[in-house]
This record gives structure tokens, sequence and C-alpha cells, in this order.
């Protein structure tokens, strides 16, 4: 107990990686584990109506982003939660609360950029998707939260939210339409 070192603290993978969450290297993250990893993880702590992944939202964000900009704006709404592939996705209330965590989170989510050659975005790059990340939740909430009371819900999002079975969404994640 308490171990630390080069075999200790990391994550078993579905591609056989072993990945260090709070010591992330980008040669060991892979699309297919991050895809496995958003399909098999539900939105909102599993507390909505049916299992709705944190993959397939990300793919509707990346549609979002696809009404107003190019495959790379895509690829970041694609990619925007995929730190939650290897820490889960934590409620926004108790997130806020642990720098730590946010800080882990960030060195996943840069790392994620430098795996597939992408610079940070930008601020536009960055309001775009965190403008349609910000749809979609009012959008889900007020379809997948039983008691809610999201008043703001887009009328312009509509999505089927109960979709793809999980491997669907994994085979979507790795092979993204973008910009077609």
């Amino acid at each position: 107990m308490g171990e630390s070192g080069p075999e200790t603290g990391f994550i078993d993978t579905y591609t056989g990686e072993r990945f260090h969450p709070l010591d992330p290297e980008p040669a060991t993250i892979r699309l297919e584990d991050i895809a496995q990893g958003l399909a098999n993880t539900c939105r909102y702590s599993g507390q909505c109506r049916f299992f709705y992944s944190v993959g397939l939202h990300s793919l509707y964000v990346s549609e979002e982003v696809a009404r107003d900009h190019g495959p790379l704006v895509q690829l970041y709404g694609l990619l925007h939660d995929a730190s939650e592939a290897y820490l889960a996705d934590v409620p926004g209330p108790v997130k806020n609360e642990f720098s730590d965590y946010q800080a882990a989170e960030n060195r996943i989510q840069n790392a994620v950029w430098t795996a597939f050659d992408l610079s940070d975005p930008d601020e536009t790059e960055t309001t775009a998707v965190k403008e349609a990340d910000v749809r979609l939740l009012h959008y889900e909430a007020d379809t997948l939260i039983p008691t809610n009371d999201w008043t703001e819900a887009q009328d312009d999002v509509d999505y089927d939210l109960k979709v793809d079975s999980r491997s669907d969404i994994r085979e979507r994640l790795v092979e993204p339409n973008l910009g077609g």
C-alpha cells in the first residue's frame, strides 16, 4: 500500500495500454480507448431515465459545431470530454470543488491534443464547443432527468438520445464523419 513507481498508478485500457492518469503520456492515448471509455460512461452520474453515454453526447456536440465550423472544430467537439474516458464523468458541483481533479483533467486533455497532433483550441474554437456543449446540456437534461426544471431547452436542438448501442457509439467515435 502506498507504493508508487512506473508499475503502479496506471489504468489498463481497452487496447492494452498502461495509461497513467496523473502523469499522462500522449504516446499511450488511443482513440479506441477514448471511444470505449466514453461509450461506457453514463452522463449525469447515471441519474437519467435511461443510459445515455458521454460518447453519444460527444458525437452530438461535434454535430452541433458542424453547423457553423469545419472539421477541426468538429474534432475538438468530438474530443472535448476525452479526459472522462480515463477519469469518469464527475458531476460539475463535485468537480468544481476539487482543483486536483481539474488539474488532472486538464493534463489529460492536453495530452489528448498532443496525441492527435492538435494545438490547444483557440478562444473561438473553445467558445464554439462550449456553446454546443451547453445547448446539448439543456436539451439532454430536459429529456433525461425525471424531475427536471430545465426551462432553457433549445428549440433548434433535436437528437435521438436513445439511438445506439455502446458498441455502435464506440465505432462512430473511432471513425467520425467530420465535415461530411
